[in-house]
């Protein structure tokens, strides 16, 4: 199978004439008018009442604190359950509750609700169990939980559809709070785990459980939690996700800020910076060895405890990056083996550590623009992670292959599965043809959507600062994209501690700049001084000890063309 082609698709070059400011040359790019950018920061903020069940949740939770029974939170090992779990106990704390957290084991437990689990924390006292980020889809669990337990189930992932088609099933609880579920009324369907954590809050601290200010300042966590798990940068999230980066100075928790120094992250981060830096170390622990040192991190008391957790985490992260290295040099030849006309890639092996599968097949996606599905050896089972492509429902592909499977949820662009130890086989093909069916023949091709060309002159301070404010930048709201033509190199150095990033010095006769590409270190050697490229890059603010400059970060480069 061979990597997918690139496609630059580039502006009409009337839409963008260099004598039109760069600013309104990308808003009409985006078909966006004036009007929408000055009321792009308008609040949108809706009503956590409108959520099936918040009343019901809210009135469980009355119940349990008036009579002063034992509340747990169960959470998920991903960052959206890790920071969810945290957004929970930091609001009961805020009125002297501390509450138990769980967190199951990525190995030894798997994804979602279990039985024991349940059982364990009935022993510990709990009489209320609140999920954050699971639960929609564990019927079983929940029918058979311990005798005389209330069960919140808070939750965003797709509900199973009835084998019939006739509905869906739902986890029994006392309340099921998911804007995902059928016939809910909620007006924004993309929230997050987290998200929906922090409405269940705000409904708290409207009904005066919760003292005024509490959902707020849990808003750098629902950011983070948000943006790590890849949720739509539009309407409510994009909110959410403003308003905890301006939020990030004062309510942002001990650990997030010590994580935040260790990466180099100076003042408040970028949404970028959440996905790119924080969230993958928050994310190390679960997939490395267990998440209960995130949630740590993000409840530390105190600057030793935050510093102590934060440099665990940073060497879990640094394992994680070894072992995401290792399992794609195995990958990747696996891959390359496979016909080329198959709809997906579905690789297996024991050589994958089940914590970076998910990991593994996100690259693959990206690499070779196909939906893969990545799964590893965990006891008798093999558990994967899947990721998806434009036009593609992953959970409907894994709906269709569920006679092979033990259990399966997720999003429209991701999810995991566990396959019988019988049916690999069987699932392989199943999966590939549900895939092909969604898909049909779509060819894979990896477009680069520029915004607007550039002449490098453009590209300054005033004008990155401009841009950003268009963010926060993820999914559905992607950075911004520009191609400056005919740039010629004047200068190339590797750098960081395996010098396996470049940086080099640019001029296209307007002006020079300094551009930077990570993780291809083998591009020196395409790139010989005086050489002519065209290039599609983010403009962006590099701070470093309190200095600012614009800088070009490559994404594409190619042969200048007459």
């Amino acid at each position: 199978m061979e990597r997918a082609r690139r496609r630059w698709d580039l502006p009409e070059l009337g839409s963008s004439a260099p004598s039109e400011p760069l600013l309104r040359r990308v808003l009409r790019s985006r078909g966006m008018s004036d009007r929408d950018f000055a009321a792009r920061d308008d609040p949108v903020d809706h009503d956590p009442s409108l959520l099936t069940d918040m009343q019901l949740a809210v009135g469980l939770v009355a119940e349990a604190v008036a009579a002063g029974t034992q509340i747990a939170v169960y959470g998920d090992y991903d960052a959206d359950g890790v920071t969810a779990s945290a957004v929970l106990v930091r609001a009961f704390q805020a009125i002297g509750i501390e509450i138990l957290a769980h967190i199951p084991n990525r190995e030894s437990e798997g994804y979602g609700l279990n039985l024991q689990a349940l059982e364990e924390l009935a022993a510990q006292g709990a009489q209320l169990v609140i999920t954050v980020d699971c639960g929609t889809t564990a019927v079983e669990v929940a029918a058979a939980r311990p005798p005389g337990m209330r069960l919140i189930v808070t939750d965003h992932h797709l509900p199973h559809a009835l084998a019939d088609g006739s509905g869906f099933q739902l986890a029994p609880a006392d309340a099921l709070v998911n804007p995902q579920r059928p016939g809910d009324r909620y007006p924004f369907k993309g929230l997050a785990g987290v998200g929906v954590a922090y409405k269940l809050v705000q409904a708290l601290e409207a009904a005066r459980l919760m003292p005024p200010g509490t959902a707020r300042q849990q808003l750098p966590l629902v950011a983070l939690g948000t943006v790590a798990d890849m949720m739509p940068l539009a309407g409510e999230n994009r909110w959410l996700v403003r308003e905890g980066l301006g939020t990030w100075a004062e309510a942002a928790p001990l650990g997030l800020l010590a994580l935040a120094r260790g990466a180099g992250i100076e003042g408040a981060p970028s949404s970028s910076d959440l996905g790119f830096s924080l969230g993958p170390r928050i994310n190390a622990a679960g997939r490395m060895e267990d998440a209960r040192l995130a949630l740590e991190c993000c409840l530390a008391a105190s600057p030793p405890e935050a510093a102590r957790a934060a440099a665990g985490l940073e060497a879990l992260n640094r394992s994680r990056r070894r072992s995401l290295s290792e399992a794609l040099e195995l990958a990747r030849p696996m891959v390359e083996r496979l016909p080329d006309e198959l709809a997906a890639i579905v690789i297996g092996d024991e050589g994958f550590p089940s914590g970076v599968v998910g990991l593994v097949a996100g690259r693959l996606a990206e690499e070779f623009q196909r939906p893969s599905f990545v799964y590893s050896r965990a006891g008798v089972e093999w558990r994967g992670s899947a990721r998806g492509a434009p036009g593609l429902n992953v959970v409907e592909a894994l709906a269709s292959c569920s006679g092979t499977l033990s259990r399966y949820g997720g999003h429209r662009g991701a999810g995991g599965f566990s396959v019988r130890p019988d049916s690999v086989g069987q699932f392989e093909q199943a999966v590939v043809a549900a895939v092909g069916q969604q898909l049909g023949s779509r060819e894979p091709c990896r477009v680069f959507h520029v915004d607007a060309t550039a002449e490098l002159a453009e590209c300054n301070l005033k004008a990155a600062d401009e841009l950003a404010a268009l963010g926060p930048f993820g999914n559905s709201n992607p950075s911004v994209l520009l191609c400056a033509m005919g740039c010629r190199v004047v200068a190339t150095r590797p750098f960081g501690k395996a010098e396996d990033h470049l940086q080099m010095t640019l001029e296209d006769g307007s002006a020079t700049v300094e551009a930077i590409t990570f993780n291809r270190p083998q591009l020196r050697r395409h790139l010989p001084l005086g050489r002519r490229i065209d290039i599609v890059f983010e403009l962006e603010v590099d701070r470093w000890r309190g200095r600012e400059r614009a800088r070009l970060l490559l994404r594409d480069l190619r042969p200048a063309r007459p």
